[in-house]
């Protein structure tokens, strides 16, 4: 029977732990969410700089080849342009891999604190278990041998 309270209060704090735990991986869960948003936003934001730049820059080529009188993407100009917008297009796809390597990043990140959590909480609900059992047995074994 005195077994029972000792197991009984072990449980409730067993759940209590297990709570407390997943409450942590759901804020955790919830932060890494918003380092994703953060993250693609800026990858936006980046992308529209250097489209604007991009434009900018296409611009200009136009203008001059206009001022000194040649045929803007022919030739030496368009061999120019199709550069600058390699470069362009090489740019945003290190930005695009950029981001998913910054997402994958925050998702190992949250499986590793995730791990933590659960290996703590794990650790807490087994030391009380232990500790419960161990309790339960200097009883009995006072019990048996008269010191109660």
């Amino acid at each position: 029977n005195k077994m029972f309270f000792g197991l009984f209060g072990s449980l409730i704090n067993a759940a209590f732990t297990m709570q407390a735990a997943n409450q942590q991986i759901k804020i955790m869960q919830a932060n890494a969410a918003w380092q994703k948003y953060e993250a693609r936003l800026n990858n936006e934001y980046e992308k529209q700089k250097r489209l604007t730049a991009q434009q900018k820059l296409l611009s200009e080529q136009r203008a001059r080849g206009a001022a000194s009188g040649i045929v803007v993407g022919t030739g030496s100009s368009l061999i120019s342009m199709n550069a600058d917008m390699e470069e362009f297009e090489t740019d945003l796809w290190f930005l695009e891999k950029g981001l998913w390597v910054e997402n994958k990043t925050i998702d190992a990140e949250l499986a590793g604190e995730i791990a933590a959590v659960n290996y703590q909480a794990g650790s807490s609900i087994l030391g009380g278990f232990m500790k419960a059992g161990s309790q339960s047995q200097r009883m009995s074994i006072a019990q048996q041998y008269g010191t109660i």
